[in-house]
């Protein structure tokens, strides 16, 4: 009997055994499965203009709004062996000390919780609505390295010794300043979300800045969110009975500029249930006093692309650009919206954005609503 007995424990320590060593193979199959799968090109469901490149152990492949490509290799990791002689700059992640040359770069960073990274901005403590970046310029957290449009101060960003600098391009002095950068050897990567022709393309661009910080995960729950929120106004809208023309334009010294049909403002009033008015327009945004007014008649919403601390304060400021103006329907009947101040600071909020086009075209849908990026033009000062 002990004899027998000891035979099968023996069986049952070789099963269990087996059995053991069956689920490590398993289990390490699904480790190499898992490592497979995060390796490879990241799907980007709106964005056009960059692209995010999953390697091995952790890193990262990215391409820029310029077309650069950097390698992001974790702190205390060697880049890749076949990247070695490839020449390409490498940043190493998570970046804790960014130089950040745009308020819509500080809109992505706030749903990371990364406002904290910053040591440098172009935008002055006053100009600011985060308290974040208002309380940072203050105490001298943050340095400025720039004034609005103006040069930027290339000795201090040096001496910060940045992880990275992001900043935009989009004219002949921000090319200069890449270039500059790249000379003096200061980490810097291109975010051009405004060249974007779909609002969630430029708030997709999160996941860029995300790769940095080694928070993919984050910003796909945060974009996903935005998605989520977005496609719930969409649906509500689609059940209005009408579509309001909208003229959506900005008058600048006796120039009136609009976005093209295929811009990503004119895709916000399609999101938002609204006809916009120049959906037919290509190439430029600059037309004529008298062609906005023509098509403006047609309008049922006033759309002024502008912000009021620069002036545009009321209906009374627009038709002193352009007298002719005060005989629109819209202008005659108070329908005129501008951006809130901190507008540009909002890229983040991106479904408030559409949320609040929604509630202007079709007040009947959102009777609750309170208007968070917009707001309705008074008469007069």
């Amino acid at each position: 009997m002990f004899v027998l007995k000891g035979k099968k424990n023996v069986l049952l320590s070789i099963i269990c055994m087996l059995s053991l060593m069956l689920s490590l193979a398993l289990l390490a199959g699904c480790g190499e499965e898992k490592t497979k799968a995060e390796t490879g090109s990241v799907t980007l469901e709106y964005a056009t203009k960059f692209k995010i490149e999953n390697l091995a152990d952790n890193c990262k492949k990215v391409t820029d709004g310029e077309g650069r490509e950097l390698l992001l290799v974790p702190r205390g990791q060697e880049a890749p062996s076949e990247y070695k002689d490839k020449d390409l700059p490498v940043i190493n992640t998570p970046v804790k000390r960014v130089v950040a040359l745009s308020t819509t770069q500080a809109s992505l960073l706030r749903p990371l919780d990364e406002l904290g990274s910053i040591v440098a901005a172009t935008t002055a403590e006053e100009s600011w609505f985060m308290d974040e970046m208002k309380e940072g310029l203050k105490s001298g957290k943050i340095e400025l390295v720039g004034s609005g449009m103006g040069p930027l101060d290339f000795d201090k960003i040096v001496a910060l010794k940045p992880d990275i600098v992001f900043l935009n391009t989009g004219s002949a002095a921000d090319t200069e300043s890449l270039r500059k950068l790249e000379e003096l050897k200061v980490p810097v990567a291109v975010d051009n979300a405004w060249l974007e022709n779909d609002p969630l393309g430029r708030m997709e661009w999160v996941k860029f800045l995300a790769a940095f910080y080694e928070k993919g995960d984050k910003a796909d729950q945060v974009f996903q969110n935005t998605v989520n929120k977005t496609e719930e106004i969409t649906k509500k809208v689609a059940s209005a009975k009408t579509k309001p023309k909208v003229l959506w334009g900005m008058i600048y010294q006796g120039k009136v500029y609009v976005p093209d049909g295929d811009s990503y403002a004119a895709k916000m009033i399609e999101m938002a249930g609204g006809d916009y008015l120049f959906t037919d327009k290509k190439g430029g945004g600059e037309i004529t006093l008298e062609e906005y007014y023509a098509r403006g008649k047609e309008a049922d919403i006033y759309m002024s692309d502008t912000l009021p601390q620069y002036g545009v304060s009321s209906i009374a400021k627009i038709t002193e650009q352009g007298k002719v103006l005060a005989d629109l329907k819209t202008v005659k009947e108070g329908k005129v919206w501008c951006y809130q101040p901190w507008y540009y600071e909002s890229l983040d909020k991106t479904d408030e954005i559409i949320a609040d086009l929604g509630a202007i075209f079709h007040p009947e849908l959102f009777p609750d609503a309170e208007l968070k990026q917009f707001k309705q033009l008074p008469k007069t000062d």
